[in-house]
């Protein structure tokens, strides 16, 4: 990271799966400047509310590939798809450096744990083929021949013996 004297450096959220990272700058910029390497990253902005300069750089932990980078510019933030040069396991952490930065924080609403990827898209769950948004239909995805059937319980008394009244 470095910043001038007269910038702030901005909050930076982050995830990512085998072969992405998800960058977030969260900052609502004026013509945001940005540029990528095969292992850095670097920002400058104007805040568009506070007119502040924003500024960050930071050494990736990994390579990238920085000609594949994507921005979408969201309502208070700079989104970013980075590739990964390599396909392979996660990242122990985004950058390099040896402690974990104070503008960094996992972007948790795009976390997922590694090797999940596909672990939610079978039948009987949400977004699988066979969910239709009926949630009693899931424990019974058998046609109606399994259902439990009550006709076989016995019919007991109803006692209130042993209990104290409610007078």
């Amino acid at each position: 990271m470095s910043p001038g004297a007269t910038t702030t450096v901005p909050p930076v959220i982050w995830a990512q799966r085998n072969d992405l990272i998800y960058l977030t700058v969260n900052v609502e910029c004026k013509d945001p400047e940005y540029k990528f390497t095969e292992n850095t990253m670097s920002f400058k902005g104007t805040g568009a509310a506070d007119n502040k300069q924003y500024e960050n750089s930071f050494t990736f932990l990994k390579n990238i590939i920085p000609d594949k980078v994507t921005r979408k510019d969201a309502t208070r933030c700079v989104e970013f798809t980075i590739p990964k040069a390599e396909s392979g396991p996660y990242w122990a952490t985004l950058t390099d450096d040896k402690k974990k930065p104070h503008w960094l924080k996992v972007d948790f609403n795009k976390w997922k744990d590694e090797g999940s990827d596909d672990e939610m898209e079978g039948p009987d769950f949400e977004g699988g083929p066979d969910f239709d948004g009926d949630l009693s239909n899931l424990m019974f995805k058998s046609d109606g021949k399994d259902k439990p059937s009550f006709g076989d319980l016995e019919d007991e008394e109803d006692s209130d013996d042993g209990y104290p009244g409610l007078e």
